[in-house]
């Protein structure tokens, strides 16, 4: 998975005038898998899309304060965009991973607001000296109740973790688990099929919550390995 954000200025909702947004969008391009032919957007990905939004909203992670300029007047809308580079399976797990990392890796830029209300980004010292900046510094967003997931393929009375496009293609059904950095369950998702026993799903949120813990230590490791890059 390749995932990168875009930050756009936008107007806040009455609703919510002190809050940004965010926009996901999953991309499955031919190059993924031979089964997607171009021209002809997958069928899977949309509902990757709303699913992905849906988690990052519920799960609390996203303080969407956070994304507020001015109140009532200006605040960010993060575009979101995970591409899919190689359709094997598990394609949720592993573009939620990947929007985890992007979110977590987003700074916020340095901005002001010109005498005609229009907002615009700020470089270097100099820019620093000459503008009047509505965030003093260049941040991060404050990650909390980070969610991970683990599909578990069901086949009669078997269980298998983290199936691939060719065990998805004769499995019966599957589950998806969603839990947050406590193991709290966020989602628990079944696309159809038999009516599955309550021992079969505590096996799969065991064998989520054995991933999120691997999942969690492999995140933190390569974000700090890039935080390291950015200093050198």
């Amino acid at each position: 998975m390749l995932a990168s954000i875009k930050l756009e200025v936008m107007s806040p909702s009455g609703e919510a005038p002190d809050e940004g947004s965010i926009a996901v969008e999953f991309h499955m391009p031919p190059i993924c898998s031979p089964l997607v032919r171009p021209g002809r957007p997958a069928e899977v990905a949309p509902v990757i899309s709303k699913n992905l939004e849906d988690i990052l909203m519920s799960s609390g992670m996203l303080n969407l304060k956070e994304l507020c300029l001015i109140s009532g007047k200006a605040s960010w809308l993060a575009y979101l965009d995970v591409y899919c580079l190689n359709a094997d399976g598990s394609l949720f797990d592993a573009a939620l991973i990947s929007a985890v990392a992007a979110f977590t890796h987003l700074e916020i830029p340095l901005v002001s607001v010109g005498d005609d209300g229009r907002v615009f980004t700020v470089g270097g010292n100099e820019g620093k000296a000459k503008y009047e900046l509505v965030n003093r510094e260049k941040r991060k967003l404050t990650i909390t109740n980070v969610p991970f997931s683990l599909t578990c393929a069901l086949h009669k009375d078997n269980v298998l973790a983290d199936p691939t496009a060719e065990e998805e293609s004769i499995i019966e059904t599957s589950v998806t688990i969603v839990l947050d950095s406590s193991d709290q369950i966020v989602s628990i998702q079944k696309p159809g099929g038999a009516v599955t026993s309550m021992t079969t799903i505590k096996e799969c949120i065991s064998l989520a919550k054995d991933r999120r813990r691997k999942l969690r230590e492999i995140l933190m490791d390569n974000v700090e390995a890039m935080e390291v890059d950015q200093t050198d």
